[in-house]
């Protein structure tokens, strides 16, 4: 039921996904009910992509089609499925060179410069892949490009060896597969920033949601990586590092700009950006989109405990896929029917910031052939106790997010195939321990490794990283009592997928290693001493003293 149509957020067959969900948690006796919420979703309208060859070659336009195999049992409904698309793109169209940019991160660019090569006025073409799409394109708008495309590549989607196969006969994406996604950088509903997109709430403007710095003002479009070897075959310049070429059979990638030693020119109208006829890519995306509020829903089932009913731990699943969702979400959904979400998170925030205990995430409870998991430290010794009790183990940004970085609940995100039982297990070990098994020594031992990382970053600055070491020591010594608010964990503005320790120290020391000036590395000292400030205050805490 779950996967039998399409069921991307704000679409009927989500409505009906959730409806199955709220009837089969009250079948279990389970005291249930929905909460919805307006949103402001997007959703493509039209689409076009077009390569202009020199003569005698022709323009190459893309189809931007995924194509359907032989035998699909979902061939019937394949129509319901959104074109392939970025969520909350910018629409209007870009027009310029392609220069590759590899994985379109911060150290990317660093290293296309030191070749010689500027991007600014140009489409860049960069793989998915190491970081958050999103990240992707805003990197790419401070960099000065004007749009992008993103490619799946065969180097790591497309599998590998002598005999490549791909689905339906392997689990690699095949030649017209396109990973679609959200480049929004923000988290819920960009409208509502902060508070919950209830019927008839307060909303910005789009000029104020473009303000705020979360969504992106250049165009982009995923295309597949057979779209993306014909783009490529067409990029001159210099070739790439060996650790920025493709898979087996791909050809040789270049960075460009501009036509290469095939041959090739890029025709299309300049006027735009003011670039010379003969020099162009066409990159004609017409993303009008429907940019409306659509109704969404949550399901939420409440299992009262005997005692402290009135804290939470949360088991949580998305349940809205931006296809079929055979393993992300509805996997994890099947495991445990309970829904998180970012919307849920605001309405309830000062709520679950006093009350919760935990927050479990699963999406994808199947997907690959070993465990993973990852959690805040403080969970790490539960995790591997819960896991061992298992004991068959074998050889993707997710919805914990809102609950470690906007209310500091401790999180775990699990994948594997026993992961209901695992998942049951911690559920039952937060709910049932009277005290909480929450160990905060790996809390320590984590800050003190990233510290370690920094050294190298700061060395010679006259930077002193002495009142973080100290702290760090005074959060070790007091890492026996439980229950402090924790919010270290959270993305780099660079990469919304990674998660990191310090985080506004390493978007200050990237500024800083990009301007390199006596203010910017003032900068990095000044988030040292908040830092510290803030670990000292959970040191305190954690002891029962007054700050």
């Amino acid at each position: 039921m779950l996967t039998r149509r399409p069921h991307v957020a704000g679409s009927e067959a989500n409505a009906e996904a959730a409806a199955y969900v709220l009837s089969t948690l009250t079948s279990y006796n389970i005291p249930s009910h929905i909460a919805s919420y307006n949103t402001a979703l997007t959703y493509p309208v039209s689409r076009s992509l077009v390569l202009t060859r020199p003569s005698p070659d022709p323009p190459i336009k893309f189809s931007l089609q995924q194509e359907v195999y032989e035998g699909d049992p979902y061939a019937d409904v394949a129509n319901e499925v959104q074109p392939t698309y970025h969520a909350y793109a910018k629409s209007g169209t870009a027009v310029g060179p392609v220069v590759y940019v590899n994985y379109g991160r911060v150290e990317d660019y660093a290293t296309l410069k030191e070749m010689g090569v500027n991007v600014s006025g140009n489409v860049v073409l960069a793989r998915y892949g190491e970081i958050y799409r999103g990240d992707i394109v805003e990197n790419a708008y401070e960099e000065g490009a004007i749009g992008v495309l993103i490619f799946t590549d065969r180097k790591d989607y497309g599998g590998g060896g002598a005999d490549v196969k791909w689905f339906p006969d392997d689990k690699w994406m095949p030649p017209s597969g396109v990973q679609v996604g959200s480049v929004y950088n923000g988290a819920g509903d960009p409208t509502t920033p902060g508070w919950p997109s209830t019927e008839g709430c307060e909303r910005l403007s789009d000029e104020e949601v473009e303000r705020a710095g979360d969504v992106p003002l250049i165009p982009s479009l995923p295309i597949s990586w057979a779209d993306g070897d014909a783009i490529v075959r067409s990029i001159g310049g210099q070739v790439a590092s060996d650790d920025w070429q493709g898979g087996k059979d791909a050809p040789v990638y270049r960075v460009g700009p501009g036509p290469g030693i095939v041959n090739l020119t890029y025709n299309a109208s300049a006027s735009s950006i003011g670039l010379p006829d003969d020099h162009l890519l066409s990159f004609k995306y017409q993303s009008y989109y429907l940019q409306k509020s659509e109704r969404i829903e949550n399901v939420v089932g409440i299992i009262e405990g005997a005692e402290e009913p009135d804290r939470f731990v949360i088991l949580g699943n998305h349940r809205d896929a931006w296809t079929f969702g055979a393993v992300d979400p509805n996997s994890g959904t099947a495991c445990l029917l309970e829904i998180g979400s970012t919307e849920w998170v605001e309405e309830n925030r000062q709520m679950l910031a006093s009350r919760v205990v935990a927050y479990l995430n699963v999406d994808s409870a199947v997907g690959g052939a070993g465990f993973r998991a990852s959690a805040t430290p403080q969970l790490d010794e539960l995790l591997i106790q819960a896991a061992k009790q298992i004991g068959r183990l074998g050889g993707a940004g997710s919805d914990y997010s809102a609950f470690v970085q906007h209310i500091g609940v401790p999180a775990a995100d699990i994948s594997f195939g026993e992961v209901a039982s695992i998942w049951g297990l911690l559920a039952l070990e937060l709910a049932d321990n009277e005290i909480l098994p929450f160990d905060y020594l790996p809390y320590a031992r984590e800050l003190q490794r990233s510290v370690e990382s920094l050294k190298d970053e700061v060395v010679n600055r006259g930077i002193t990283l002495v009142p973080l070491l100290k702290s760090i020591k005074e959060l070790e010594t007091a890492a026996t009592k439980i229950n402090e608010e924790r919010k270290i964990y959270a993305p780099s503005k660079h990469n919304d997928y990674g998660s990191t320790s310090f985080p506004g120290i390493d978007d200050a020391l990237e500024k800083a290693k990009n301007l390199n000036t006596a203010d910017s590395w003032n900068s990095v000292q000044h988030e040292i001493w908040r830092v510290a400030r803030v670990i000292t205050q959970a040191s305190l805490c954690l002891k029962g003293k007054l700050t």
